[in-house]
């Protein structure tokens, strides 16, 4: 049985594997997570999607860590594949680790497929995450897209590829809801 614990960043919905899903074979994180999308694929849905779970959740497989000074290694999902990091994902996996006993106040060090991430622990419950270092890979780069035409944006990375573009053809509000989801779906 696949034992995990919830938990929510500020409304953000984190699903902790804790236990009941094989451990990874690899001895680094992004070997393991490739084990993982080879072999494991049916547990992650199974974990985070309809009907357990839902497409605005992330799940997080803990492991053994791979690094000294690590108290574990995650792989982060999600309900279409997997994440090289997660945020919010990192606060509730250091919230989780806390509510099982695992850490205390203080530093704490995760192993994930990108590398070590940092946290600080605070004693009032506080997580404080300096993820692995991010960029700007390219500036001003022009994609074709269906439905929208040309969008022109930044490519940047941290912790995961994000291609970044200002849109001010459909106003931010409740009642654009329809369109803002057609653009976000484009």
């Amino acid at each position: 049985m696949i034992q995990v614990v919830d938990s929510h960043t500020e409304g953000e919905p984190t699903r902790v594997v804790v236990d009941g899903w094989r451990q990874p074979a690899g001895s680094t994180m992004a070997a393991r997570r490739d084990d993982v999308a080879a072999h494991w694929d049916h547990l992650r849905m199974a974990v985070i999607c309809e009907p357990r779970g839902h497409d605005a959740m992330v799940g997080a497989l803990l492991t053994p860590p791979v690094s000294k000074g690590s108290v574990a290694g995650v792989i982060f999902f999600n309900n279409v594949g997997y994440l090289g990091m997660c945020g919010h994902g990192t606060i509730g996996v250091v919230r989780t680790l806390e509510h099982l006993g695992r850490v205390t106040a203080g530093h704490v060090h995760l192993d994930t497929p990108v590398g070590s991430v940092a946290a600080e622990l605070g004693t009032d419950g506080a997580v404080t995450i300096r993820n692995v270092p991010s960029y700007c890979h390219a500036r001003d780069v022009a994609v074709e897209v269906p439905g929208l035409g040309r969008v022109v944006g930044d490519v940047a990375y941290g912790g995961n590829w994000f291609f970044i573009t200002h849109w001010d053809q459909t106003p931010l509000a409740l009642a654009e809801v329809d369109d803002l989801t057609r653009v976000t779906r484009s």
